[in-house]
């Protein structure tokens, strides 16, 4: 958590960052519990880092630079379709979106490289998920009318964006991204920038889905969903005590970057994971 933010202001002054230093930490002194989830603890410490720094979008750069690359393989990851049956190109896109959740920056046992994203995405993309219910997903899907797809990071809207396409082939399709930016996770502004269209509706400015703090129209789009796509770490962290919304009917696709995480759902550090909550 300190990592992180501190990542956030390194182009600030040496006062400016000693000065969130002090005030996060404060944060956490008063506020860390086994109550307090990590993801309102992060809401907690951005709103520090904003209000100090004055800058809503510290991650602004590495974020473009990461869709950017993505962008570029694309045309390629998009071929790769091509030629595929019906159930197999619907389990590749998957896993290209699935490979997407590698695209994240400041978790202290994951490196994102750039260099290699291709190589990275065409590992998960032709492995296995440590847990994989990519065949009741794809069930499920054949048979949605209306699916909301909850986006997480800003660099993998690229791969969202070949199973979002992908998925309107079977069902309705509405994207729900941040409606702004908050650290690099995906903002309505990022999914335009890729190029996602159609039915886009902003779930409020807190990272996974804190549902009393989402717009009632995304907790109507929610309820009338046959199917919810859930993207990454903080997506199950808000969710997964959540039974009384989750209602079987959430699939969580993400990559388990941190050992509490890892631990708490049963993989590996590192591990992939397509699971129905």
């Amino acid at each position: 958590m300190l990592r992180r933010v501190l990542m956030f202001c390194e182009n600030e002054s040496e006062e400016t960052r000693y000065q969130v230093v002090r005030e996060v930490c404060g944060l956490f002194s008063e506020r860390i519990s086994p109550d307090m989830s990590t993801t309102a603890l992060a809401n907690e410490r951005n709103r520090i880092l904003e209000k100090i720094t004055k800058d809503s979008n510290p991650m602004k750069r590495l974020k473009e630079e990461s869709m950017d690359a993505a962008l570029e393989l694309y045309p390629r990851l998009e071929e790769r379709l091509g030629g595929l049956d019906e159930g197999e190109r619907f389990r590749t896109a998957l896993r290209m979106a699935l490979a997407g959740n590698i695209i994240e920056f400041g978790a202290r046992d994951h490196q994102v490289n750039l260099d290699r994203l291709e190589e990275e995405i065409m590992e998960i993309v032709e492995g296995k998920p440590e847990i994989d219910d990519s065949d009741e997903i794809y069930g499920r899907v054949k048979k949605a009318g209306r699916i909301l797809y909850v986006t997480d990071n800003a660099g993998e809207l690229v791969l969202d964006k070949i199973f979002i396409n992908e998925l309107r082939n079977y069902a309705d399709v509405t994207v729900a991204p941040l409606s702004r930016p908050v650290q690099d996770d995906a903002s309505v502004e990022d999914v335009k920038r890729v190029g996602i269209d159609g039915d886009i509706l902003p779930r409020g400015d807190f990272i996974g889905v804190w549902f009393e703090r989402t717009p009632e129209e995304f907790q109507k789009a929610w309820k009338d969903a046959d199917l919810i796509i859930a993207k990454g770490m903080a997506c199950y962290e808000t969710l997964v005590d959540r039974t009384d919304i989750l209602k079987g009917k959430v699939a969580l696709l993400m990559k388990a970057k941190c050992r509490p995480v890892a631990d708490d759902i049963g993989v590996p550090v590192g591990a992939t994971v397509v699971k129905l909550l």
